[in-house]
């Protein structure tokens, strides 16, 4: 991680209060100084960002109603400063919170930052917790604030590299559990955050990386082991889809992908290399058409041939590529599609 551009105010608002004048700011006036400090907060509060992100998306489209995005394309524009970039943005947040009663203030923090060749943002509220220190002079303890990254429920980061090329999703950030009475629903509203819910790019993405994790299985010593295990693991995620088909949860896939250690499928999927290559959110309806491609083989030869078969008849050698020949074969034709084929064989 590089960190370009980083800085941080302070929204001071008590719980059980809303309205105009609920909420207080304090204003950093310059950029945070690039330092092993900084350095060391962004990549735990990364870690633990990979963990929380639960949901991608996009921002939204009415500028009028969405500022955020618009200041966002102004500063990338480099028509506006990071540092007035972040006041703004700390603006929208702020009417935002005034009107949760249950919201309450914290540190925003805004970091820029490449890495894996992209260029990010990401924008968190940040908590304080007591704890105590050790005063190197006298040896007498001290009390002391330190960022709690344990409560860090609201947050997102945006792809600048995607969104600067419109490809969807380039949005991250973190929802609650539960839609109604979400006291984080503020945070997401003033940044324009809407969950990206096309289902084929989402049944897509959780194909792609369940395949990927097999592949990456260290219990799996050869690729005979791979092969098989991959084919079964198809078959299990084909029926975990079918059972869920309105609506699929990360955990019911895991148990699909890897039935005797969910978690080590999490964990790869929170990964920070996984989460930037593979989009996906915790929850989503999977696509019938995408998930039909898990037990059946579909494809052409030239412009007139089309075959369709199941997966288990590979499995079953009823049908077979012959690498030597380049060939499809298929074993055991009826008689009927033998005597056609034969009646029509070009005489030499």
């Amino acid at each position: 991680m590089h960190i370009k551009e980083a800085t941080i105010h302070q929204l001071i608002k008590a719980v059980q209060t809303k309205g105009d004048g609920s909420v207080t700011r304090h204003v950093r006036t310059a950029s945070l100084p690039i330092d092993s400090t900084l350095q060391q907060v962004s990549s735990d509060l990364l870690s633990m960002y990979g963990n929380r992100s639960n949901s991608t998306g996009t921002f939204g489209l009415d500028p009028t109603i969405h500022q955020f995005p618009v200041k966002l394309r102004e500063y990338l524009a480099e028509t506006s400063a990071f540092q007035d970039f972040s006041v703004s943005a700390l603006t929208l947040i702020e009417h935002e919170m005034e009107k949760s009663l249950l919201a309450s203030g914290g540190f925003a923090l805004f970091l820029r930052y490449t890495q894996g060749g992209s260029d990010f943002l990401l924008v968190a509220m940040l908590k304080l917790k007591p704890g105590a220190g050790i005063n190197e002079t006298t040896l007498d303890l001290q009390p002391t604030l330190n960022i709690d990254l344990n409560l860090l429920h609201e947050a997102a980061r945006i792809n600048l590299t995607r969104f600067q090329k419109d490809e969807q999703p380039y949005l991250s950030f973190i929802k609650g559990k539960s839609a109604a009475g979400d006291v984080t629903e503020y945070f997401r509203a003033a940044l324009a955050c809407m969950n990206f819910t096309s289902s084929k790019h989402h049944t897509e993405q959780v194909i792609a990386i369940a395949d990927a994790f097999v592949d990456a299985r260290q219990d799996l010593t050869s690729d005979d082991d791979r092969r098989e295990e991959k084919a079964s693991m198809r078959a299990r995620l084909y029926d975990c889809f079918v059972s869920n088909s309105t609506e699929v949860v990360l955990q019911t896939i895991a148990a699909a992908v890897m039935p005797s250690d969910p978690q080590n499928f999490i964990d790869f999927v929170k990964d920070e290399v996984a989460a930037e290559r593979y989009h996906i959110s915790d929850t989503f309806q999977p696509d019938k058409k995408v998930y039909k491609g898990l037990r059946r083989i579909r494809g052409t030869i030239g412009k007139t041939v089309v075959l369709s078969f199941s997966v288990d008849d590979v499995r079953e050698s009823r049908v077979a590529y012959d690498s030597n020949t380049d060939s499809i074969v298929l074993a055991s034709p009826p008689e009927k599609l033998k005597q056609a084929i034969l009646e029509n064989v070009a005489v030499s």
